[in-house]
Formats: C-alpha cells, sequence, structure tokens
C-alpha cells in the first residue's frame, strides 16, 4: 500500500493546550506515530473564539498537522482521534500527488497563519478558469445574478 500525504486541521481545547503545550502536542504526535503516520510539518495556525460552544469551551487553538502514512491505516487513526479529549474537532484530508510539492514547500517555508492558504491562491491564479465577461463586465455580471433573489423573509413576519 502506498504512503500518502494528508493534513489534518486540529481545533484543539485552548485551555489544555495552555497549561500543558507539550503534552498535548507529545500526545497528538504519538497518536499519529502510533498508526505508523510520520509527521512532515506541525505548527499552530490560530487561537479564536468559537462561533459556538464546542463540548462546553468557547475558545479553540487550530494546529495543522502535514504526515505521511498508508491509507488503509487512516480509519483506526480516525478512532483514536475521537477518544482525544484534548480534540474538540479535525478535518482530514488527503492531498492529491501533483499538489504535494507546493504544500510541503508553502507549508515549511511560509511563517505567516494562512500559509497553506496563501500557497493555494498563487496557484489558483495562474490556473483559473472562470469565463472572460470583458472589460467591466464584471460588476454588471453580479448585479444581474442577484438582482433575481428575493430577500428571505423573517420566520417571526406574518405573510401579508
Amino acid at each position: 500500500m502506498p504512503v500518502e500525504l494528508y493534513e489534518s486541521l486540529f481545533l484543539l481545547d485552548s485551555a489544555k493546550l495552555a497549561a500543558e503545550p507539550d503534552a498535548v502536542k507529545a500526545q497528538l504526535a504519538a497518536t499519529l506515530e502510533k498508526h505508523g503516520g510520520k509527521i512532515e510539518v506541525a505548527r499552530p495556525w490560530d487561537d479564536r473564539k468559537l462561533a459556538y460552544p464546542i463540548k462546553k469551551q468557547k475558545k479553540g487553538s487550530y494546529y495543522i498537522v502535514y504526515y505521511r502514512m498508508e491509507s488503509r491505516k487512516q480509519h483506526d487513526l480516525d478512532r483514536d482521534l475521537k477518544l482525544n479529549e484534548n480534540i474538540l474537532r479535525y478535518l482530514t484530508s488527503h492531498i492529491d500527488p501533483k499538489w504535494v510539492d507546493a504544500f510541503m514547500d508553502s507549508a515549511k517555508n511560509d511563517t505567516a497563519p494562512a500559509f497553506a492558504i496563501r500557497g493555494l491562491q498563487d496557484e489558483s491564479a495562474s490556473t483559473d478558469i472562470s469565463p472572460n465577461l470583458g472589460e467591466g463586465m464584471e460588476g454588471e455580471a453580479v448585479a444581474a445574478a442577484t438582482a433575481a433573489r428575493r430577500p428571505r423573509r423573517d420566520m417571526a413576519e406574518k405573510p401579508e
């Protein structure tokens, strides 16, 4: 089975991360390595107030990890990540082999919080397949597309 590159974005409990940052990161790394994962890049992403409470937490710390692992072991890893009390949520994505070099270059060399997003924006700008609307037509096209939408009525409002 080939070894694939994965990207996981973890939403960690910021209170536990602030109390014992090394222990939380070591536990996350140990879980990945237990299932045969080899961590390529791991770094904090951002600390934010959550839009809604998750597991009674109102604030979370985002932590991004790029790792290589056999795809058939991913299911077992998911089960262990769900049992980890430090992780509020997580999202794992398989990185397509044609994007591996771009992702790894961006992840290793960029120090800004949005390093992965910036790398993709640079690449997508050169391969943009949006239709050519002509000079000055973008504003008219957007206005025409949104004019047909009706504003949503509030649920408390009674129909006339």
